[in-house]
């Protein structure tokens, strides 16, 4: 038996002036009956993130993935501490078996970066694709603030 995910509306967090108690205490409901029912939820992001904002962000990706493998090279995860930058095609592996495909990972930036330890190097950027590293890095920091509306809520 499956259950649908339920889709939360942020809405009234995202504009809390204009919200009234009600609103921002059924929200904040949805979001902890989800967690403690499915461990999961989907959330609605209008009047935060725009569907141009994210087609953006996935039309620089392709860009990205369709380079040629010596340019996607230049970030590979072995130049950092093994967690930040591209992994080739089959290089990741879930409970012991390669993925099949490509991938790209970036974290929070760290204040006193050390390779030494676990995610605590730095993000790695293709010079390759234009804006990439500018457009990725405002939509880190909109998620890291996303991140902070859901656990106030």
């Amino acid at each position: 038996m499956s259950f649908p995910l339920p889709v939360i509306d942020l809405s009234p967090w995202f504009n809390r002036k204009n919200s009234s108690r009600d609103e921002l205490e059924s929200t904040s409901r949805k979001i902890h009956d989800a967690c403690l029912r499915y461990g999961f939820f989907y959330l609605k992001l209008q009047g935060f993130a725009t569907e141009e904002e994210m087609e953006e962000l996935a039309n620089l990706g392709r860009e990205f993935f369709h380079l040629e493998q010596i340019k996607k090279d230049e970030i590979r995860l072995a130049n950092e501490n093994g967690a930040r930058g591209y992994q080739r095609l089959k290089e990741n592996v879930t409970m012991g078996k390669a993925d099949n495909h490509e991938g790209i990972d970036f974290y929070k930036p760290v204040a006193q970066p050390d390779k030494t330890k676990p995610l605590w190097g730095t993000n790695q950027w293709t010079k390759h694709v234009p804006e990439f590293r500018e457009k990725f890095e405002a939509w880190i920091q909109k998620m890291k603030a996303l991140g902070l509306i859901v656990m106030e809520a």
